[in-house]
């Protein structure tokens, strides 16, 4: 069995993996990723990595009865890394990937009924210390209910 908040973090993989130029966005992500270990990941240009924050109860969709509702934080860093012959300025770059990441994330935002819905916060421009990688953080609040009792159970 496979616990609610892992499905959903599974099919946010699954989401990300779908932007292509072929699949109607603007760009082409390389590779998504989910480290497994802090910093388990080779950096490449258009790289999407989804890291999973602490979980928070959710107040304003108090289950009833015997459900638990939650807000499942995600961080979706999007990496980009200009050559030297790029003529497209790295903003450009960074917002289109922005901009399709968060399309893919609100094609369905309740996951495929994983999820009440998914919500996107401001996201967080940064630059990687000593490498030419420049991105931007996608934030993501997933709402989800489970059974009190059951993680691996749906909540209505």
């Amino acid at each position: 069995m496979i616990p609610i908040v892992e499905q959903i973090a599974q099919a946010l993989v699954a989401r990300l993996e779908t932007v292509s130029v072929a699949g109607g966005y603007e760009t082409d992500v390389a590779r998504v990723a989910r480290p497994t270990k802090t910093g388990g990941y080779p950096l490449e240009d258009r790289l999407v990595v989804l890291l999973q924050d602490d979980p928070v109860e959710d107040t304003d969709l108090e289950g009833a009865g015997s459900l638990k509702a939650w807000v499942q934080p995600f961080r979706i860093l999007c990496f980009v890394l200009p050559s030297d012959t790029e003529t497209t300025p790295v903003d450009t770059r960074i917002n289109t990937l922005r901009a399709d990441v968060e399309k893919a994330v609100r094609v369905d935002p309740t996951l495929g009924g994983l999820a009440t819905d998914a919500v996107i916060r401001a996201p967080e421009g940064w630059t990687v210390r000593d490498t030419a990688f420049e991105g931007v953080t996608v934030n993501v609040d997933v709402h989800y209910r489970t059974a009190e009792d059951d993680p691996y159970a749906q909540g209505g």
